[in-house]
């Protein structure tokens, strides 16, 4: 339903506390969209037909056309799982806060709050890959305006895992917060080869514009899902999921490792 031109650049430099599992660090993010082309959007008809994107740019003062979002971060991470790509212990937490001054580059100054949390409890002490898995994230528009395709999004996460049934940016609003649960289960009784996930997930946004607050909706995805370990030392997964949503969304899913 949109054609855009999307350059990102985000680079964060942390380093270790000590001997901890604590980091910290600095971060430059930079978000260019351009040759926007609203494919829903006319002008030409009576009544007109407005898409979300036109009316919230034109509103705030961007072009919808094209927008900058620049800035720079500071981060905090506490990190103890035992690997990265398929954790079978620990807990990962991060914090990030974002300014985007228009010294910088941004089309207009903001900043964003970005929390996250991740845990794996187990259920089996003879099988640790049987366990279940917690992630949550919250993400805040704290200040100033943010460009419509730079607000807190569902699916728009670093690695773009989040909200499987749904489209990317399904969910969109001024503040967003998403949590997930996943039972991760070996299926062989001595073997690592193959393995079975159930999930659900929730989302909830608001639209400060609109008089709309978190929680007043909550948007609920679930699916299920097949794992082949393909490399046996970095626990490496080929994934395998398919998932359903509300208002008949659904998804097919294909990729590596886990989705947190």
């Amino acid at each position: 339903m949109m054609d855009y031109n999307y350059l990102r650049v985000h680079n964060t430099v942390m380093k270790r506390y000590k001997e901890t599992r604590f980091f910290m660090g600095l971060g430059y993010h930079f978000d260019y969209h351009y040759k926007i082309d609203d494919k829903l959007l006319n002008l030409d008809t009576i009544p007109q037909i407005v898409t979300s994107h036109y009316g919230y740019s034109t509103i705030n003062g961007f072009n919808p056309e094209k927008y900058t979002l620049s800035g720079i971060s500071l981060n905090f991470q506490y990190d103890s799982r035992d690997n990265l790509v398929n954790p079978y212990s620990g807990r990962y937490a991060f914090a990030n806060i974002r300014i985007n001054p228009e010294f910088l580059g941004s089309t207009q100054s903001s900043s964003i709050l970005w929390l996250e949390y991740r845990d794996y409890l187990h259920l089996s002490k003879e099988r640790p890959r049987h366990l279940i898995g917690l992630w949550a994230y919250g993400w805040f528009q704290t200040s100033g305006t943010t460009p419509y395709m730079d607000l807190p999004a569902v699916g728009w996460d670093q690695f773009g895992r989040s909200g499987r049934a749904y489209t990317q940016g399904r969910f969109r609003g001024q503040d967003l917060i998403y949590t997930e649960l996943e039972y991760r289960v070996p299926l062989q009784r001595n073997k690592e080869t193959f393995g079975a996930v159930a999930f659900v997930n929730g989302t909830t946004a608001s639209n400060r514009d609109g008089g709309i607050s978190l929680y007043e909706y909550l948007d609920i995805g679930y699916g299920i899902g097949l794992r082949i370990m393909v490399m046996k030392k970095s626990r490496a997964n080929l994934t395998i999921d398919y998932a359903w949503g509300k208002y008949g969304a659904q998804g097919f899913y294909f990729g590596l490792n886990e989705a947190f």
